[in-house]
């Protein structure tokens, strides 16, 4: 079973993605509320993978300062509104469109799912 935490502003995307997500088998899905949401208490959650809104990641940052976030990046995947635009972002292993297909969401999820934290 791998967990997986959805962190967005937009609460009818984060129920989208996680109705769609939830119909892939070995699959579990937490919405994490943005107001709730604290960088450095995610390794504290019983989570596999985090998709986090690129906005949200850009916040974390600031909400951290100059501590580092516990959670490791590598699996963490940043949800980006502009598909044509991805942003480069240092330090991020990985950026999806959101409005990317189930198809690219499970292949990007379960290919994470492999990496060990560092």
């Amino acid at each position: 079973m791998i967990t997986i935490a959805v962190a967005d502003f937009n609460q009818t995307y984060c129920q989208g993605l996680k109705t769609m997500l939830e119909q892939v088998e070995g699959f579990e899905v937490v919405l994490l509320p943005v107001s709730d949401f604290r960088p450095e208490n995610l390794d504290k959650l019983p989570i596999d993978m985090l998709l986090m809104d690129e906005d949200l990641y850009e916040d974390s940052k600031t909400m951290a300062g100059k501590m580092e976030m516990v959670w490791p990046v590598k699996k963490t995947i940043i949800l980006s509104m502009d598909c044509n635009e991805i942003p480069a972002l240092p330090g991020v292993v990985e950026v999806l469109c959101k409005g990317a297909g189930k198809r690219e969401f499970i292949e990007r999820i379960m290919e994470l799912s492999r990496v060990d934290p560092i």
